[in-house]
């Protein structure tokens, strides 16, 4: 009877015909021992479990794949489709750093702190400029004091050059005079001659008529033949002493007046202080731009806010460019969001919008009017905040709303966009 049990029970449990031989095996070794036969296939479980958990651990990272890629699919088929937009408070704060490498002489703020515009922040080491400053105090001192002496250099060296311009400008004037009379009298004495020389040409002419007639002699027909020719002759030689004078007086005039209309050109300083005044001007150009580095070396606050960063501190050393403080805004009435690749025809400039807060206040739900002022002109890429799934790349438009009325928001604060029903 135990054997036929033992033989049918492999076909009740479903056994293949190895198992059925192990478990007549085991049956005939329990009989041998004293143990009911019908019990033994209950020892085979516990290995059978443990297959069975084997599988199920090989299965599970394939199981969750099947449910991530499900619910990719689930956020690509309902992401947005309701027609919402996420968006956040515009976020824009202020990092200030210093282009140069400094030490952080002093610290006027602390973490938090609510600060106004221009208010001082912390103060850099500025030990170097103000050295350097004093230096250029000191030379453009020197420079000025040079300028001072050579403009009395100058000055007496033209007090000396100019102490007998009266008497000069007499004798030029005297002999600009004799000159013009000498060069007068030239053309006086040539009138005479010439006038003379018409007489005697004309006397020439009725001598010689005479003479034709036989009523002159030849005697007299010489004589005042002689007399036209030296006449000639001396106004010839009268035209020379003539060029000459004239030559004469245009040289006086030209020397009295370079020395009456042009002394102001000798006595000129400018040419000799030009080169002194330029150095002042560089050097108050460099001491100006030393003052701004002085300047530049207190941190001031660009705009009312707070101080939401400080990561420097008294005595620490900076590097050049490195952040020295933040400086955020407290409040804004802009808001920053991104359409989804299937709405970016949906919402445009002009368009009015629902900013709804999803943090409320005091359990009061916000919601408030807004107007779309700016849209991106093309689809990119989300950044990171505006996905719902951050591994989950979204493509679309960005886009700046303005709040409506004396509304503000948190900078940052997480809000949706819908657009306005029909009316």
């Amino acid at each position: 009877m135990a054997a036929l049990r033992l033989a049918m029970l492999p076909h009740r449990v479903g056994r293949s015909p190895r198992q059925v031989e192990l478990c007549s095996r085991a049956g005939e070794v329990g009989a041998n021992m004293g143990v009911d036969a019908h019990k033994q296939p209950n020892a085979l479980r516990p290995g059978r479990r443990r297959r069975w958990r084997r599988g199920l651990l090989a299965a599970a990272p394939f199981v969750v794949w099947l449910a991530a890629l499900a619910g990719a699919w689930h956020v690509h088929t309902r992401l947005g489709h309701n027609g919402m937009v996420v968006g956040f408070a515009d976020f824009q704060p202020v990092t200030l750093a210093h282009p140069e490498p400094a030490i952080v002489r002093s610290v006027h703020v602390e973490l938090y702190e609510e600060v106004v515009r221009g208010q001082l922040l912390l103060a850099l080491d500025d030990r170097a400029e103000r050295i350097e400053l004093a230096a250029m105090e000191k030379d453009i001192e020197r420079l000025r004091a040079d300028l001072v002496a050579e403009q009395a250099r100058v000055a007496a060296d033209n007090a000396r050059a100019t102490a007998d311009d009266e008497n000069r400008a007499r004798r030029l004037a005297v002999d600009r005079a004799n000159a013009h009379l000498d060069y007068l009298s030239q053309l006086s004495v040539g009138a005479e001659d010439r006038a003379r020389l018409s007489g005697a040409t004309v006397e020439f002419e009725i001598t010689r008529e005479l003479y034709e007639q036989g009523r002159a002699t030849l005697r007299e027909l010489n004589e005042t033949r002689t007399e036209v020719a030296a006449l000639q002759a001396k106004l010839k030689r009268n035209a020379d002493v003539v060029d000459r004078a004239r030559l004469a007086f245009e040289e006086a005039d030209r020397r009295w007046y370079c020395f009456t209309h042009e002394r102001a050109v000798v006595v000129a300083e400018d040419p000799l202080l030009a080169p002194l005044r330029l150095a002042i001007e560089v050097r108050q150009r460099d001491l100006e731009d030393t003052v701004r580095r002085i300047d530049a070396r207190l941190v001031r606050a660009p705009i009312a806010g707070q101080v939401t960063t400080l990561p420097a501190h008294e005595g620490d050393e900076v590097g050049a460019g490195e952040p020295l403080v933040m400086v955020s805004p407290t409040s804004t009435d802009r808001v920053v969001a991104y359409l989804p690749e299937h709405l970016v025809h949906t919402l445009g400039p002009g368009t009015d919008v629902l900013v709804n807060c999803r943090a409320s206040a005091n359990g009061a739900h916000r919601e408030f009017p807004a107007t779309v002022v700016r849209v991106a002109a093309t689809v990119e890429e989300a950044p990171l905040r505006y996905r719902s799934v951050p591994t989950y790349p979204v493509w679309g438009r960005g886009l700046v709303a303005v709040l409506k009325g004396d509304v503000h928001l948190l900078p940052g604060e997480a809000v949706t966009l819908s657009a306005l029903p029909a009316r």
